[in-house]
């Protein structure tokens, strides 16, 4: 029994959209419509139209407040025809009310659940613990949308990408296409793109920097080839002693001391981790490509093997020199003294495990100062005194301009 233009006209008054949204906010919240509501701080009208509504004189509602009867009302509105209850009149009047506590509980079980059945690899090591940290950062809420259908899909995807490494040297969109279908599913930016170099990040035990060299390296650990051909490393003189396509292409370029380029997809497909040529070999590595070319040029077949990050350290330098370090060489690194030339060195040598090369704080002491250098030298743990020497001489040191330094070492 409803009379809804009676009802429409009874509540149509702005002052009593008030009453209208307690009653709304109270079934939201799950509780029922029944016992007292107070309003306080009401203005007059408010307070004359809350009256009429009860059928009392507006001067009984007090100075600044009323209390409504929710029974009397409800049972009010019966009496006269209009409704059978106020949650009919709430529900009529401002539209189907949702109640939002229950909906949240059901969301937070059903994001639960989304962990709790995430498919199995994931669960267990090394990614239990980054699966962990996902279910607390909203990462994955984030990607999906709060859709916890859309997020055990992905996760389920994500499952196939992990069973699937580590890779052995394939091509990021060909390791997507083979795995999942889809040459871009794996691209930088997607949703299954950034948690799988995530998860591919501990599998890897690598730290994820996640910018694109970072992206790319991340890929690299666990034998998935980003931009392949990109960046390649130089060497000059390296000894290589194995039959692979790699070790052929370098004993050519070393019969005629030539420098050479080594591609990240020939360091996949081909690793010198093995390579007994290396065992004890002292390898020098430097920042600049000119060095290289120096060496090549006055010393030929007598420069010590010699590998070059071009002043960026990309991932075929990294994985050359991880590979380099696991087949037993020794790593002897050096750069250039500017601020930007400690940020490449301290991740060298972080990532590397090479040892200094004439790059400490007598080093820069002793050597000809170029041009001043802005921003802060930065930490330099290898040499804990550089940093402060480079702070108080104020003033880069190029490598370039020590090759006649360097080359003694480098000379055998």
């Amino acid at each position: 029994m409803t009379d809804r233009v009676r009802l429409a006209r009874l509540f149509g008054s702005p002052d009593l959209a008030p009453l209208l949204a307690r009653m709304r906010k109270r079934l939201e919240h799950g509780h029922s419509l029944t016992g007292t509501l107070v309003f306080a701080d009401l203005g007059s009208s408010q307070r004359a139209a809350l009256a009429s509504l009860l059928g009392r004189p507006a001067g009984q509602t007090g100075e600044r407040g009323i209390s409504i009867p929710l029974d009397e009302l409800a049972e009010q509105m019966r009496a006269s025809g209009l409704c059978d209850s106020l949650r009919e009149a709430v529900e009529l009047l401002t539209g189907p009310v949702a109640n939002v506590v229950a909906a949240r509980e059901e969301r937070t079980a059903a994001w639960a659940h989304v962990f709790d059945a995430a498919p199995e690899i994931l669960r267990r090591a090394p990614l239990a613990a980054w699966l962990a940290e996902l279910r607390g950062s909203g990462l994955l809420k984030r990607l999906v949308g709060s859709s916890p259908f859309a997020a055990s899909q992905l996760l389920s995807r994500l499952a196939l990408v992990v069973s699937a490494l580590p890779a052995g040297g394939e091509p990021l969109a060909s390791f997507a296409a083979a795995t999942l279908g889809d040459a871009h599913a794996l691209d930088p930016g997607s949703p299954l793109g950034t948690l799988a170099v995530r998860a591919a990040a501990r599998i890897g035990r690598i730290d994820l920097c996640d910018d694109a060299e970072g992206r790319r390296d991340v890929w690299a650990g666990v034998g998935v080839m980003c931009d392949e051909l990109s960046t390649p490393v130089l060497v000059l003189n390296l000894p290589l002693a194995g039959e692979t396509p790699l070790c052929r292409l370098a004993r050519c370029a070393t019969a005629d001391a030539e420098p050479f380029s080594i591609s990240l997809r020939l360091l996949a497909k081909f690793p010198l981790a093995n390579d007994a040529a290396l065992a004890g070999r002292e390898v020098y590595v430097c920042e600049n490509p000119t060095i290289v070319a120096l060496a090549a040029q006055r010393l030929g077949a007598r420069c010590a093997p010699l590998a070059c990050v071009s002043g960026q350290f990309a991932t075929p330098a990294l994985v050359l020199l991880r590979q380099l370090r696991a087949a037993g060489a020794r790593l002897h690194y050096h750069g250039d003294f500017d601020p930007a030339g400690l940020v490449i060195a301290r991740r060298v040598f972080a990532e590397s495990g090479a040892a200094p090369w004439r790059f400490g704080e007598e080093d820069y002491r002793v050597a000809p100062k170029g041009v001043p250098f802005s921003g802060e030298p930065g930490p330099t743990p290898w040499s804990p005194a550089l940093e402060e020497a480079m702070r108080a001489g104020g003033r880069a040191v190029h490598e370039e301009a020590l090759f006649a330094t360097l080359a003694a070492d480098l000379k055998r």
